[in-house]
Order: C-alpha cells, then structure tokens, then sequence
C-alpha cells in the first residue's frame, strides 16, 4: 500500500500525493460517481493509482451499478428476498444453486448473479411455494390442464411421473 510522499513506482522521479476525488464509473452509456475515491497521484509523471481500501469501498456499488444497467436485482434486493423467507445465505445457496457461499459473494457484491439465477430469485420472490419444489419435498398434486392455461392439454397426456430418488415425484415429458 502506498503512502504520501512516496516514490512514484512508475517513474521513479516524482513523489506521490493522496488524494481524495470524484471518480466517474461509465457502464453500457449510464454513469455512476463516487466522492471520497482515494488515489495517489504523482507530481512529476502525473500517473494515479488507486488506494485499495478504494478499490474495496466501492466494489459493492459498482457492481450494483452494473447490475442495475443490467436489470438484475441489487445484493441488498437479494439479500431481502433471502431474509424475508428466512433463509441463510448458505440454505439459500444450497437450494438454489451456487454453492454454500454463493449468496455471500452476491450479497457483498464480489460477484453478480447470473441472469438464470436472477430470475429464480424473481420466482421465489413472487411464489416462495416452489422452495417446496427446490428443497426436494416435490409436488404432490397430479398436473392436469385448465382451460384458462395457455399450455395444450395433449402436453400434459405427454407427461409420466417418475419416482425419485428421494422419494418425491419427478415430472419428465
């Protein structure tokens, strides 16, 4: 980490001055700007590095930037939806995929959900009966069409109902 006063690591004539700015942060034509970005700027070769504790501090914002200009969900969007169906990050990421500390990395904005995992969180959101589904516990309920559904009913003579390994039902047309 540097320090004021420091030799530039670039030139190696100048010495490095801290400074605290305003750095603007463009993604896809949309913009973000952040005060209190710290960077080290050297006297004599003008070249700036970033301080890492910046670098740290403003990971979560930015890639909620990105995810917002993306149309995904925030981590603190994620984090509620978990939250509200009380859940762990690491139940939540066994269930729905990712690995034990994937809804951690979501959460503090190390990495961006993908666009499928985006709308299964949409999905459970809106209906949080399919945890059931996801958690292994199945439907019990034999699928049949109604008139309103906009699905034919010849897919639903098409389906078979499998047993499981767990037991539970497994639907496969």
């Amino acid at each position: 980490m540097y320090k004021n006063n420091d030799p530039c690591p670039i030139c190696g004539d100048g010495r490095l001055r801290k400074k605290s700015v305003r750095e603007t942060f463009e993604y896809k034509g949309e913009s973000l700007t952040l005060d209190d970005y710290i960077i080290y700027e050297c006297q004599e070769c003008e070249e700036a590095i970033v301080d890492p504790k910046s670098i740290k501090k403003t990971e979560k914002p930015v890639r909620d930037f990105h995810r917002k200009v993306d149309g995904l969900l925030t981590s603190d969007e994620i984090k509620a939806i978990r939250t509200a169906l009380g859940y762990t990050q690491e139940q939540f990421g066994k269930i729905l995929g990712g690995g034990a500390k994937s809804f951690a990395r979501y959460e503090n904005g190390t990495v961006t959900q993908s666009k499928p995992m985006d709308n299964l969180l949409r999905i459970v959101k809106q209906y949080p009966e399919v945890l059931n589904v996801l958690n292994g516990k199945g439907v019990k309920q034999s699928i049949s069409h109604t008139d309103d559904s906009p699905v034919s009913p010849k897919i639903f003579e098409k389906i078979e109902i499998l047993p499981s390994y767990d037991d539970e039902q497994d639907y496969r047309i």
